[in-house]
């Protein structure tokens, strides 16, 4: 995560400033003038720059709970399209240190990472950043140990991720 932080803003200081010289070189080729070439660059520039800014600010806002599992249960619901069919929902509940209640809603015929991971009495930490957000505090009754970077399941003794070669959060 860290790295790929470090990657990102780095990415961004060489983007911003990118338009601006792009812009004032292209001038000297074309019929542009050159404030207004410098002008459109530093325009640009800036809009990376706040797009940058709020994916930051984003980034930041996911914040990482804890939580133990409350309630596991599945409904049938209805989904109204062309062929108006009925589908499975796995749902999750969970209560945060906060107090919080949460919800994970899963649909059948999709990954299920919460349902088949987590069980009632589970205390877990939620980090959002991940691909695979959930890390279980007592690893001893799981049955595998999910990579957060590609959801691989690895055997409870392995120390890397058997797929991308990640370290895995034991």
């Amino acid at each position: 995560m860290q790295k790929s932080r470090r990657v990102a803003k780095g990415f961004t200081f060489l983007l911003v400033p990118l338009p601006v010289v792009g812009f004032t070189v292209y001038s000297f080729f074309s019929d542009m003038k050159t404030a207004d070439a410098f002008r459109y660059g530093l325009i640009l520039g800036a809009i990376f720059l706040v797009f940058a800014l709020v994916s930051f600010v984003k980034e930041r806002a996911a914040n990482t709970y804890e939580a133990t599992v409350i309630d596991k249960k599945t409904q049938r619901a209805y989904h109204k399209n062309d062929s108006d069919t009925f589908y499975t929902e796995y749902i999750t509940v969970a209560r945060t240190t906060a107090g919080k209640k949460v919800r994970y809603v899963e649909r059948e015929g999709g990954a299920l990472p919460a349902w088949n991971y987590l069980e009632v009495g589970d205390r877990f930490m939620y980090h959002p950043q991940f691909h695979f957000p959930y890390e279980l505090y007592d690893k001893s009754r799981a049955r595998y140990i999910p990579c957060v970077n590609c959801s691989c399941h690895n055997p409870l003794t392995a120390d890397r991720c058997q797929k991308c070669g990640l370290p895995l959060l034991k």
